[in-house]
């Protein structure tokens, strides 16, 4: 342990109880602390928003055929944003000793690959219908991807890519942090996590605020939703396999499936 790890007040963060009470719905060990959700909830935008800087330079400056290609810039924008989490994680570890923030391969036997595939396809489907069920209804195509092979690839690339980016940011850097600074853990019947996984879930949807202007209503609500749903089980991924890499898999699963559905869609109906 270093020795800021020596002087600094925090403990870590609490553990799960051996022997949960009878209740069916608990929080325990908590101490709610309001300045680090503050803080976390600007640092959290400060990443995603610096993250995109840079990548709209370069697409910017890209040949004039990227101008239709937006594809490009999500995929840069999730590559530098992957970069400013793992320098986030990196910052957090030297100042903040006792998080973890599962950067890590998972124990042999552990890795929950399958589950989180499975997680994924189920929420690329819970997704797929809540996004464009009045689409289904009517048996009209999408039109929010192109399903011509280049730009149809670019957009599964970028979205199969995306849990590089939000996985270390919202599970790794965040719920690591704030389970140390914003301590407590909540047991809902046999799902027992800690309450930073419940914040930081609620912060994923609201990082999404921006559906709000671009998507019909019933969209921006449903992404919404379902973004704190997801939060939890990323969490409860990472908790059981002691890893980021099964909810990275899970959230790149996800976003690649739905928008490759949609693709499907598109082709079928068109």
């Amino acid at each position: 342990m270093t020795d800021l790890a020596l002087r600094s007040p925090l403990p870590p963060a609490p553990a799960p109880r051996d022997n949960p009470g009878q209740s069916w719905f608990e929080i325990y060990d908590a101490k709610l602390r309001l300045w680090p959700i503050v803080g976390a909830a600007i640092l959290m935008q400060g990443i995603l928003v610096v993250g995109r800087i840079p990548a709209a330079w370069i697409w910017k400056q890209g040949p004039a055929d990227w101008a239709n290609r937006p594809w490009i810039y999500v995929a840069l924008a999730i590559i530098f944003q992957a970069l400013l989490g793992l320098v986030a994680i990196a910052a957090m570890k030297r100042f903040l000793p006792q998080a973890d923030a599962h950067l890590r391969l998972p124990e042999k036997g552990r890795s929950l690959a399958g589950t989180a595939v499975l997680f994924g396809i189920v929420m690329a489907l819970t997704m797929l219908v809540a996004d464009y069920w009045p689409q289904m209804l009517s048996r009209t195509a999408p039109t929010d991807y192109p399903v011509n092979p280049i730009d149809s690839s670019g957009w599964l690339f970028a979205m199969g890519i995306t849990g590089f980016a939000e996985e270390p940011i919202f599970r790794g850097f965040l719920v690591g942090g704030l389970a140390v600074l914003v301590p407590g853990r909540v047991r809902i019947g046999k799902l027992d996590l800690p309450l930073s996984a419940y914040i930081v879930a609620l912060m994923f949807g609201l990082a999404h605020w921006q559906s709000f202007t671009v998507n019909p209503l019933y969209m921006a609500a449903a992404q919404q939703v379902y973004a704190f749903a997801w939060g939890i089980a990323y969490v409860w991924l990472m908790q059981r396999s002691r890893s980021l890499v099964a909810p990275i898999i899970a959230h790149g699963v996800s976003d690649f499936a739905e928008v490759g559905l949609v693709m499907v869609m598109t082709a079928a109906l068109s």
